[in-house]
């Protein structure tokens, strides 16, 4: 590795991820790792029914007082598809833990519409106040409200991955 070559944390998310959807028993594959569209696929088999999803791993990176994460368009194809906003967020301890939004790219799509973002080179910019998810992170130890209505929109898949289950057991 050149010391001089910026290290990248979505290769790594993007691993973790594979690791924690093989603990869930959703199989996953990655033909296009490192593309910038689609990071992995997800199938559900159901008797001869085979279907499958793409998924795009994207890393919030700090800005200040956000965290910026910066998802290209192009991954938005007609296929079924989900993204996952992956951020590293301290807990009491100062330890830091990972937490992931995962969203289907529909829902998000509907969010992106509604609060009117903007895009940058091709790519959607999404920031939220890194204050905002330590209260996501600690939501039910607390009833503090969140500064950006953004946030609010994005709370509802906050570590959600239940979606992908739910994604997996439809017919």
């Amino acid at each position: 590795m050149d010391p001089d070559e910026e290290f990248s944390l979505d290769g790594i998310d993007e691993l973790d991820i594979q690791l924690k959807l093989y603990q869930m028993g959703v199989e996953s594959f990655s033909p296009y790792a490192s593309t910038g569209k689609v990071d992995m696929i997800i199938r559900s088999e159901n008797g001869d029914l085979v279907r499958y999803a793409d998924i795009k791993v994207c890393t919030g990176i700090r800005e200040g007082s956000n965290i910026v994460w910066e998802l290209e368009i192009g991954f938005f194809m007609n296929n079924e598809s989900f993204i996952i906003l992956a951020v590293r967020i301290p807990d009491d301890d100062e330890s830091f833990q990972k937490h992931y939004i995962v969203i289907e790219s529909k829902k998000f799509l509907q969010i992106v519409k509604k609060h009117r973002m903007k895009t940058k080179n091709d790519k959607w910019v999404i920031s939220l106040p890194f204050s905002d998810l330590q209260i996501l992170n600690k939501q039910s130890k607390t009833k503090a409200k969140l500064s950006k209505s953004l946030t609010r929109s994005l709370s509802l898949f906050f570590d959600n991955w239940d979606c992908l289950l739910d994604w997996r057991s439809d017919d």
